[in-house]
C-alpha cells in the first residue's frame, strides 16, 4: 500500500532520502557491486554474469546523484553548477589520477614496450574521461581480463558518469527555468526531463544493441537509461513512501533479480538492451528497501568498509590484476596469483580512500576556483606523464617495424631443409623483432583492403604480377589462408614475372565453406553468401590453381565463437566447395592448416629475451583436436592436394616459437617474414616451380 508524502513518518522519510551519510545500506549495495565485479574479474566462470555489478554501481550513482541536485533544486529553485562540479572532482579525481600515474609507472618499469602504446593511449583516453568512446571505435569486449586487456578499461564506466553529468545539471535547470515559466512545481518538471532522457536511452539502448554488441556496451546513450533509474527512484521516493511489508518484499525481490543476473548472464547476451533492465530494476528495488532486514545485513560494519572503499578499490582491482596477467604470461590467474590480487587490490584500496580519497575530499583549496586548478593540474600531469612514453615507444617500434629484411644470418624456415639446412648463427637478433611481431601481417596492397576482399571491388581488384602472364593462382579463405600470400606474390613479382599472377579473394574470420557458422544461436551467413558468389567469380577466371586453407573448427569456437552443428557438417561445407572447383576442371590447392602455439609467442620472446625454447609449443598441443576439417574434405576428392608444412614447422617433439633466427607465430599466424622463408617449400608443393 502506498500513501502520500504528506503522510509519511520523519523517521521513513529520512532513511528514503537519497543521502549517504544516513544509508548505511547504500555503502553495502556499493560493496555488493564492487564485490561482484571483483569476483568476475578474478575468475569468471565462478560468476559469470558479475560484470552487472556496472550497471548496480550506476544506478547507485544515479539514485545519489540526482537525487541531491534535486533537494537542491527544491530548495533554491535551480542547481549550483560550479559548486556540483567542484565536488566531483575533489570526490573522484584524486584517486583516478593517482591509479592511472601508478599505471603508467607500472607499464614503463614493468612491461615490454611493446604493450605501451596501446595502454598509455588508454591512459590519455581515461585522463580525458573518453575512455569508453575509445573502446567503442575499437570495438573491443568487455569480457574476463586476459593477458591482452587495457589495466585502465574499467575507466569506461567512469567516462559514461562523466559524460552523463555534463547533461543531467544542464537538463534540471532547464527544467526548472521551464516550470517557473509556468508557475508549476520545478521538481515535478525535472521529473519528467528525467523519466524523458530515461525513457529515451532505454529505447536507443534496446535498437542499437543487436546492431553493434561490442560498441554499445560503452557509449553513453545506451546507458544513461540505468542512471536515469537511479535517479527517477529517488524522485518517487520523496513523494512517495511504502509500507514496512512492501520494502521488505521489494528488497529481496531487487536482491534477487542482482543474483539471478550474476549467475546466468553472459558475455555472449546482447547487452545492455532490454537485457540489463534486470539487474537495473533490481538495484532500484534494493534502494527503495530503507530500514528493512535486507538493509541491516547491508549496513553491518564489514560490508560498509567496504561500500566505503569500493570506488578505490574498483579502480585498483583491475590494474592489478591486468599487470599480474601481463608479467605470468598467462590468459587466466592462478589461485595463487588469485589470493596476491585481491590482497595486493585491498591493501591498495584502502591507502587510497584513508590517504587519498578523504584528505582531498574535505580540502576546499581555499576558494572554487582553486579546486578547478588543482582539477586541470591533474588532469594534464596524467595526459602528459602516458604521452611522452607512448611517443617514445611508437617512434622506436617504428623503427623495429622497418627492419625485417630477410638475410644469410636469418634463413628461417629453410634451417629446417632435410637435404641441404641451412646454418643458423648464434648471438643474431631476431627478424622480426618480438616487440613487433605481432604487426608482422601479411602483404597488403591493390585496391582496398586486400584481407577483406569485397564484392564491390574492381574487377582486378587484388592481383599481383604481370597481367598478361598465361598463368593464374587464387588464394581463398580466411586469414590462415591470407597469411600465405606474401611469398606468392613475391614469386610472381619476382622469379615468376610474366608467367604467373597472383589474386587474393580472403576474408578474414570466414573460411570458405559452404555452411553457415552460428554465434549464440544465430546463423553467420554473411561468409557463406559471399563464398558462393566469390565461387562463380573464380570459375569465370578459370585459374590454373586455386589455394585454399583455414582455421580449425576449435581455434574458430576459442577465437570467434563460432560452431558448427558437428564437424561433419563443417567437411561438408568445404567438400561442396571443392567439388565445384574441381567440377569445373579447376585445380585445388589445400594448405594444412598450421600449429597452434600456445599463448602469444612474441611476448613470451619478449619476456623470456635469449630463451626462445621456454616458448615452444610441444607439438602434441599445437595439434589437439579433432584435425583440419579442410583438409578432411579433400580426401577422396579428385583434383584436390593437400600441401602439409608441418615439418617446416615442428619438429618430431616441439613446434619452436623460433626457426633460423626469425620468429614464426604472431598470435595464431605466421608472421609474414617467417611466410617469406616457406617460399621454396610452399611453391615447390603447389608446383608452380
Amino acid at each position: 500500500m502506498a500513501v502520500t508524502s504528506a503522510e509519511r513518518s520523519a523517521e521513513v522519510r529520512d532513511a528514503a532520502r537519497p543521502q549517504h551519510a544516513q544509508r548505511g545500506d547504500i555503502q553495502g549495495l556499493r560493496a555488493l557491486a564492487v564485490g561482484v565485479v571483483l569476483l568476475y574479474h578474478l575468475r569468471p566462470s565462478w560468476l559469470p554474469g558479475g560484470f552487472v555489478g556496472v550497471d548496480v554501481f550506476f544506478v547507485i550513482s544515479g539514485f545519489l546523484i540526482i537525487g541531491t541536485l534535486t533537494n537542491e533544486l527544491r530548495r533554491t529553485g535551480t542547481v549550483s553548477l560550479r559548486d556540483f562540479y567542484a565536488r566531483r572532482i575533489r570526490r573522484l579525481l584524486p584517486a583516478a589520477t593517482a591509479t592511472l600515474l601508478a599505471v603508467v609507472a607500472a607499464v614503463v618499469v614493468l612491461l615490454p614496450e611493446s604493450r605501451w602504446p596501446d595502454f598509455l593511449r588508454e591512459v590519455v583516453g581515461s585522463a580525458l574521461n573518453a575512455q569508453n568512446w575509445l573502446l567503442a571505435v575499437l570495438s573491443n569486449n568487455y569480457g574476463h581480463a586476459t593477458a591482452g586487456a587495457s589495466p585502465v578499461q574499467h575507466y569506461w564506466s567512469l567516462a559514461v558518469e562523466e559524460q552523463f553529468y555534463l547533461v543531467i545539471p544542464l537538463l534540471l535547470i532547464a527544467s526548472a527555468a521551464l516550470a517557473g515559466r509556468f508557475n508549476a512545481a520545478k521538481a515535478r518538471y525535472a521529473a519528467g526531463a528525467v523519466a524523458l532522457v530515461t525513457v529515451a536511452s532505454f529505447a536507443f539502448s534496446v535498437y542499437y544493441t543487436p546492431v553493434n554488441h561490442g560498441a554499445a556496451y560503452f557509449v553513453t546513450p545506451t546507458r544513461m537509461w540505468e542512471l536515469g533509474i537511479g535517479g527517477l527512484t529517488a524522485m518517487a521516493l520523496h513523494r512517495v513512501t511504502l509500507t514496512r511489508a512492501v520494502r521488505e518484499v521489494l528488497g529481496w525481490l531487487g536482491f534477487a533479480a542482482v543474483l539471478v543476473a550474476t549467475v546466468l548472464y553472459t558475455t555472449d547476451l546482447e547487452f545492455p538492451g532490454y537485457v540489463a533492465a534486470l539487474p537495473v530494476l533490481g538495484t532500484a528495488a534494493m534502494l527503495a528497501c530503507a530500514g528493512t532486514s535486507l538493509a541491516g545485513l547491508l549496513s553491518v560494519r564489514p560490508v560498509r568498509y567496504v561500500g566505503d572503499i569500493s570506488y578505490s578499490l574498483y579502480l585498483w582491482h583491475w590494474p592489478v590484476i591486468v599487470v599480474i596477467l601481463e608479467l605470468s604470461g598467462h590468459d587466466r590467474l592462478s589461485k595463487k596469483e588469485m589470493l596476491i590480487a585481491l590482497a595486493v587490490s585491498f591493501v591498495l584500496a584502502a591507502l587510497s580512500k584513508h590517504f587519498i580519497e578523504d584528505p582531498f575530499r574535505r580540502n576546499r583549496f581555499g576558494r572554487r576556483r582553486g579546486t578547478y586548478l588543482f582539477g586541470l593540474i591533474l588532469v594534464v600531469v596524467s595526459v602528459v606523464a602516458a604521452s611522452v612514453p607512448w611517443y617514445t615507444a611508437e617512434k622506436h617500434l617504428t623503427q623495429l617495424a622497418s627492419r625485417t629484411a630477410l638475410d644469410a644470418d636469418h634463413p628461417g624456415a629453410m634451417a629446417l631443409d632435410p637435404k641441404a639446412p641451412k646454418p643458423v648463427p648464434a648471438g643474431v637478433p631476431l627478424l622480426p623483432d618480438p616487440a613487433v611481431a605481432n604487426e608482422d601481417g601479411p602483404y597488403s596492397g591493390g585496391d582496398g583492403d586486400c584481407h577483406v576482399y569485397s564484392l564491390n571491388y574492381a574487377a582486378n581488384a587484388c592481383s599481383w604480377g604481370d597481367t598478361s602472364s598465361p598463368k593464374s593462382v587464387v588464394v581463398l579463405g580466411d586469414s590462415h589462408a591470407a597469411q600465405y600470400t606474401t611469398p606468392l606474390i613475391d614469386f610472381a613479382r619476382g622469379a615468376g614475372l610474366g608467367n604467373w599472377k597472383v589474386r587474393a579473394m580472403t576474408r578474414n574470420g570466414c573460411p570458405f565453406n559452404a555452411v553457415a557458422p552460428s554465434e549464440a544461436g544465430t546463423p553467420i551467413t554473411v561468409c557463406s553468401d559471399q563464398n558462393r558468389a566469390v565461387l562463380d567469380r573464380v570459375k569465370a577466371l578459370k585459374p590454373n590453381l586455386v589455394v585454399l586453407s583455414g582455421m580449425s573448427r576449435e581455434s574458430y569456437l576459442n577465437d570467434l565463437k563460432w560452431t558448427w552443428k558437428s564437424r561433419e557438417e563443417m567437411v561438408s561445407g568445404y567438400r561442396e566447395m571443392l567439388t565445384a572447383f574441381t567440377g569445373a576442371g579447376i585445380p585445388v590447392a589445400v594448405i594444412k592448416d598450421l600449429p597452434r602455439p600456445n599463448g602469444q609467442v612474441p611476448r613470451c620472446l619478449e619476456r623470456n629475451a635469449g630463451d626462445p625454447a621456454a616458448c615452444g609449443t610441444p607439438r602434441a598441443e599445437a595439434f589437439q583436436g579433432e584435425g583440419d576439417p579442410l583438409v578432411a574434405a579433400s580426401e577422396g576428392v579428385a583434383g584436390v592436394k593437400v600441401v602439409d608444412l608441418t615439418p617446416w614447422y615442428c619438429n618430431a617433439d616441439i613446434c619452436p616459437a623460433t626457426v633460423g633466427n626469425v620468429v614464426v607465430y604472431r598470435n595464431n599466424h605466421v608472421t609474414n617474414t617467417y611466410a617469406r622463408t616457406l617460399a621454396t617449400p610452399l611453391l615447390t608443393a603447389l608446383g608452380m616451380r
